[in-house]
């Protein structure tokens, strides 16, 4: 390049640097927005958790969760067994293997390591078969993505008010802090909590529909949603101190999001979508990015609970201190996204519980599919929630850290792969046309596996598993995902 050139090149790039973020939504280069193909640095993954496919229970040393205590008790269906993964972690590796995945998100059950929760008993077993695994993950070239916490609170800590009470906060701290010292030599990715509004609100309003109606719904939710945003927090601060420099790793919380779209195109429907938003995402990603709740939120709760008769409100609120703590602490959010409804107002309950408080009736589309379980499939969605994190929250780094559909089983799926399809179209719009930053995809999930409040009957696995021989036997879907990784092109072969 001559010197004429040269100058002229650096002129023109200095314009476009100037003129960029002023001419309209940010587009990728051309040859990035190939809307047909993903580039070569996008990672892609699938996903599980610790209590829906290990089985173990109650093996070499694992102390009681809080979902061991409430299954054993209330139903006759559990992860006592789940996927048996815990005997058969090899199997899985070989599986992940053959798809070729890029990482693997999974998590590490809390009380196989400590069995009452706190490090004053720490458990050598449940250390040696997270090395074994890691270390076999590693050898098979697959990147470990590690979730610390998807919702199986050692029990013991259920007399201490669990993650109603303040305490939690410095015994999660405890139990990451193990988990850097353990594991952080191999681990890069860190996922602290897996999504707080599910754990926090929807199974406690599950379980108080069906058993447990002693549960303070409207003061439980908020308390534990706040204990959960401050363990998260300490985390990330203790990890950037400590461990930071040393094993330079990557930190978010997962928050899960399903878009809220109005119910008609009227200004009141419009708001009750923003509402909606702002108690579903908002409630955790305010805080993370601004570092306080939703003005709405506080708002609302606080109004409410005066009626009443509360003489505080039932939202806690967050020193000075703990905003500037919590406030930026992340390296990049994980979302997980599975649905949609379409929203509107309701008449005010004074019942109380967040789902009061938040106001919203919720509903499907009749032109939008249904999955087996009832979860409503409309793509444009994931696009939706995606810029819309984009444009609300500074535009931050995402991952899309779970995204699935379930059907009754069976090898031959191919709804599952028209579904993925579906999907990463809409996230290459997002990325494209909408200029996010989008890491990675993950799939969820990995295994057939113990499905909550659907049991075993919601199949969302790549991989098939025979709940009587426990044999794994890759379905159709994985044979797609396998040449979606291989090219990175959308509508890959599903071909063997």
């Amino acid at each position: 390049m001559t010197g004429q050139r040269l100058v002229n090149f650096l002129i023109f790039a200095a314009f476009f640097m100037e003129t960029a973020g002023t001419i309209g939504p940010r587009s990728c280069a051309p040859k990035d927005c190939d809307l047909t193909t993903f580039p070569e640095d996008f990672k892609f993954g699938t996903a599980s958790s610790a209590y829906q496919i290990e089985g173990g229970w109650n093996e070499d040393g694992k102390g009681e969760s809080w979902w061991d205590w409430y299954l054993n008790e209330y139903t006759n269906d559990n992860g006592n067994v789940a996927s048996d993964s815990y005997h058969r972690y090899l199997d899985d590796i070989e599986a992940l293997k053959e798809i070729g995945v890029d990482y693997y998100r999974f998590s590490i059950s809390w009380t196989r390591i400590l069995p009452k929760g706190h490090r004053a008993e720490v458990n050598q077993a449940g250390i040696d078969y997270y090395n074994n695994f890691l270390d076999g993950l590693k050898e098979a070239g697959i990147e470990p993505m590690v979730t610390m916490f998807h919702w199986d609170t050692p029990y013991a800590l259920t007399y201490l008010g669990d993650w109603s009470n303040r305490k939690i906060v410095d015994d999660f701290v405890d139990y990451a802090e193990l988990l850097f010292q353990l594991f952080g030599d191999r681990v890069k990715l860190w996922c602290t909590i897996n999504e707080p509004r599910s754990f926090c609100q929807d199974v406690p309003a599950t379980v108080h529909s069906l058993h447990l109606t002693h549960i303070p719904l409207g003061t439980y939710e908020y308390l534990c949603g706040h204990h959960a945003l401050l363990a998260h927090a300490y985390t990330y601060r203790l990890y950037q101190d400590k461990y930071k420099y040393s094993q330079g790793g990557k930190l978010g919380i997962v928050l899960n999001f399903d878009e809220n779209i109005p119910y008609s195109n009227t200004t009141e429907n419009i708001k009750a979508a923003e509402r909606a938003n702002k108690f579903d995402i908002g409630w955790f990603a305010d805080p993370l990015v601004f570092g306080d709740y939703p003005q709405i939120m506080k708002d609302v709760v606080a109004q409410n609970s005066a009626q009443q008769n509360f003489t505080t409100s039932r939202l806690p609120s967050f020193t000075t201190n703990e905003k500037n703590i919590v406030r930026g602490s992340f390296d990049i959010m994980f979302l997980n996204h599975y649905t949609a409804q379409l929203v509107k107002m309701a008449e005010q309950n004074l019942t109380t519980s967040w789902t009061h408080d938040k106001q919203i009736d919720s509903f499907k589309s009749a032109s939008w599919p249904t999955t087996n379980i009832g979860f409503a499939i409309h793509p444009p969605a994931l696009r939706g929630v995606l810029t819309h994190m984009k444009e609300t929250y500074n535009n931050p780094t995402l991952w899309i850290s779970e995204n699935g559909m379930s059907d009754t089983g069976g090898t031959s799926d191919k709804a599952r792969i028209e579904f993925i399809q579906s999907m990463l179209e809409q996230v290459r719009l997002a990325m494209c046309e909408d200029g996010v930053k989008v890491l990675g995809y993950t799939y969820w999930s990995f295994l057939d596996s113990f499905e909550w409040n659907s049991l075993y009957r919601a199949k969302f696995g790549l991989v098939e598993v025979n709940f009587t021989t426990y044999d794994r036997t890759l379905k159709e879907s994985a044979y797609y995902y396998k040449n979606l990784l291989q090219t990175h092109l959308i509508n890959a072969s599903s071909s063997d």
